[in-house]
């Protein structure tokens, strides 16, 4: 018994909540979502930052997770989306960001991720934290938690 015990105390600190779920597309849909609203922080994205993002994305714990090509692919669709309208662009992103609202540990990964993307190119611009803070306000994370000061303290 004491041996069912200890196993049950060192896997307690496990907490399902705190991992993504394989084939859950609302988590997929959300951290793609908030790759793109990042990447578009701001409204536009040149070439260089595209292929530093993707390259970024590529080389994700959290996209290889759900499967780097389909994950590339729709970040593709939402990118055309984003040039067509940003704004409606940015208004479906925070819709798919928002169903992951209440889900701390998947919230907290998201934010994580798109820090991440954030930081591809050495800096978190102004633009990109505004973004991540917006996020945090959308998946109700304390900004207080996550670590968005500039890596240089400026721009690009």
């Amino acid at each position: 018994m004491a041996q069912s015990n200890r196993f049950l105390r060192k896997h307690a600190a496990v907490d399902e909540n705190d991992t993504w779920t394989p084939g859950n597309i609302t988590q997929m849909d959300a951290v793609i979502a908030a790759c793109a609203m990042v990447s578009h922080a701001d409204g536009w994205v040149s070439p260089d930052e595209r292929t530093r993002m993707l390259d970024r994305m590529r080389n994700s714990p959290t996209i290889a997770f759900f499967g780097a090509d389909d994950a590339l692919l729709m970040l593709e669709a939402l990118n055309l989306g984003f040039e067509r309208d940003l704004e409606e662009g940015l208004t479906a992103a925070e819709i798919a960001i928002a169903r992951l609202r209440g889900q701390p540990g998947p919230s907290r990964l998201l934010i994580e991720t798109a820090c991440s993307v954030a930081r591809s190119d050495g800096v978190l611009d102004p633009e990109e934290r505004t973004v991540i803070m917006r996020l945090c306000k959308v998946l109700g994370v304390d900004p207080a938690s996550c670590n968005l000061e500039s890596a240089d303290g400026g721009g690009r």
